[in-house]
């Protein structure tokens, strides 16, 4: 996304911005009462690791770790960037990017990648749509390219597996976050400026003909706090609660969303639906306020590392920091 961009029309939390002022020294204190009654968080604070060094990955719209290499992470540019897969290093070191053939990037905004029938694999969310005005969208599925050196080179390229095309069964909605349950062959949608946002899922097996298919609403999140009043005392606070960034763990049993200020963790039991898991209150992330981390400011990328224990989270912007959260 360029820019944070608000939307008016479905937000619950611009009333509330017309009392915040009058008691923001309140909400100062209720917010340290909740801080100490706050569930422990699971991972430890944010510390940046290295920066993003290919100049040509400036939107950064999603993230996810290699299933066969440790370190190697798979992002792409949003819309109007091309059709290119970018590969980093964990410290954000530059190792190539890979054209998608065949494939347009009108709004890139998700990523994720999953093992399929033993073959590691990649997806890429074409669901990016800011002013909602787009019916259909487009999931490319393509097989992770094998890397033989250091980089891949220039004249990467690399075919879809095949593609999903879907809709919304009510209206359409604009989408940032998206992952994959590899097990029960599923792919996780949740909306980003619906309140509260909007859980779908797709089939993630391919479509004869290429025909589309209706997303199935599977939950509303409603546990994700909204804005505080200390954030819509601020410029752009009153997006801070969007979802920008999902990802599944590795055992799939944990699901992390991130949003422009923290990041959230759902959990399910073995027998357990996601419906379930995302109806509950999460466990907050803190992560570090983006005006005091600059290269951290539009945090749209989030997931875990292969081995589940730890986080990475990036920002849109030139040179990011890409920071590492671990598992105390």
């Amino acid at each position: 996304m360029r820019g944070i961009r608000v939307k008016k029309a479905k937000s619950q939390w611009i009333p509330v911005f017309l009392v915040g002022i009058a008691i923001l020294s309140c909400a100062q204190a209720g917010e340290r009462t909740a801080s100490r009654m706050a569930d422990p968080a699971p991972f430890g604070p944010a510390r940046r690791i290295g920066r993003i060094q290919d100049i040509r990955l400036t939107e950064c719209s999603g993230l996810d770790a290699s299933p066969d290499n440790p370190d190697l992470f798979w992002t792409v540019n949003d819309g109007g960037n091309g059709p290119y897969l970018y590969a980093l290093g964990e410290n954000g070191r530059n190792r190539g990017r890979v054209r998608v053939a065949g494939a347009r990037n009108r709004d890139w905004e998700g990523l994720a990648t999953f093992v399929h029938e033993g073959r590691s694999m990649i997806l890429i969310a074409d669901f990016g749509d800011n002013r909602e005005r787009h019916d259909t969208h487009t999931l490319y599925v393509i097989e992770e390219p094998l890397l033989t050196g250091e980089k891949y080179p220039e004249s990467a390229t690399v075919k879809p597996a095949w593609r999903i095309r879907f809709s919304y069964p009510d209206e359409n909605h604009d989408a940032e976050a998206v992952a994959v349950d590899s097990a029960g062959e599923k792919v996780l949608i949740l909306t980003k400026r619906d309140a509260p946002p909007l859980l779908f899922e797709v089939d993630l097996k391919p479509v004869p003909a290429d025909a589309p298919v209706t997303a199935r609403k599977i939950a509303e999140v409603d546990r994700i706090p909204p804005p505080s009043l200390m954030d819509l005392a601020q410029a752009y606070g009153m997006v801070y609660s969007h979802p920008t960034g999902m990802d599944l763990s590795p055992d799939g049993r944990r699901a992390v969303v991130l949003t422009y200020k923290h990041a959230y963790l759902f959990s399910r039991g073995s027998e357990e639906t996601w419906a379930a898991a995302f109806s509950r209150k999460p466990i907050q992330i803190p992560l570090p306020h983006p005006r005091d981390h600059t290269d951290l400011r539009q945090r749209e990328a989030i997931c875990f590392t292969s081995d589940g224990q730890a986080l990475i989270v990036t920002s849109e912007g030139e040179n990011a920091g890409m920071y590492r959260l671990d598992i105390p």
